[in-house]
């Protein structure tokens, strides 16, 4: 029988974008080898597909498809910390020396950005003719986005126009107004993305072996080298 152990996990988000959703009610566990099972299965064609199921098996308290990018993330990055190792070995280029070295970044290091306290959505934002409501992006969006990509569109204004909140508009008249939109309104736009981007830093300190310079680097957030299998 199984005996799954859950603990508290606290979300970027803090659970504010989530409606009637108490942050302490979100739960988590470590991998298991039937989680393992999937995440050896993961191909770029069922990587999104597979990926909620992933997040489903080991997250109580909410639906995976409703959580933030910034959320799935952080729980991506906990589970790579508590089911496998902070150390995380990445080759680079030393910025001081400039020779290829082997360095190994400690994950727990990785500093986590939250949403601020007193943020609701939608946001209103003020473009030049009008004003737009916008909403964070969730794992349902990159799903929609994957999808929309599959078909060889791209997925740049499409992933603007599902942040778009207008019940009188649909995909196909948010991205005819997106694709009319001054540069300047558009960047009204990412501005809103950008400055309530939450979830890890990927950025890690790191000491060249060789130098012994310590600088910072931007860890890739990927999930084959997060979750592939280490010693």
């Amino acid at each position: 029988m199984s005996r799954d152990q859950y603990i508290p996990i606290p979300l970027p988000s803090k659970c504010l974008v989530y409606e009637n959703t108490d942050p302490d009610s979100i739960l988590i566990r470590p991998f298991k080898g039937r989680d393992e099972a999937l995440i050896a299965e993961l191909t770029l064609e069922n990587l999104k597909k597979k990926f909620v199921t992933i997040i489903e098996n080991v997250i109580q308290g909410i639906t995976p498809q409703e959580l933030t990018s910034g959320d799935a993330k952080y729980i991506i990055l906990w589970e790579a910390i508590n089911s496998y190792t902070r150390d995380y070995p990445i080759d680079i280029v030393c910025e001081h020396c400039v020779q290829k070295v082997r360095v190994v970044c400690d994950l727990g290091e990785i500093d986590s950005v939250d949403l601020p306290a007193n943020f609701k959505q939608p946001v209103e934002t003020k473009l030049s003719d009008r004003a737009v409501n916008l909403r964070l992006l969730t794992i349902a969006d990159e799903i929609a986005m994957f999808s929309w990509t599959k078909t060889g569109k791209s997925a740049y204004l499409y992933s603007f126009a599902l942040s778009i909140v207008d019940e009188h508009m649909s995909i196909p008249d948010k991205l005819l107004m997106l694709e009319e939109m001054s540069t300047a309104d558009l960047n009204e736009i990412r501005k809103f993305h950008t400055k309530y981007e939450h979830g890890p830093d990927m950025r890690v300190p790191y000491t060249c072996s060789l130098c012994g310079y310590e600088g910072k680097l931007v860890l890739p957030f990927r999930l084959d080298t997060l979750l592939e299998f280490r010693e």
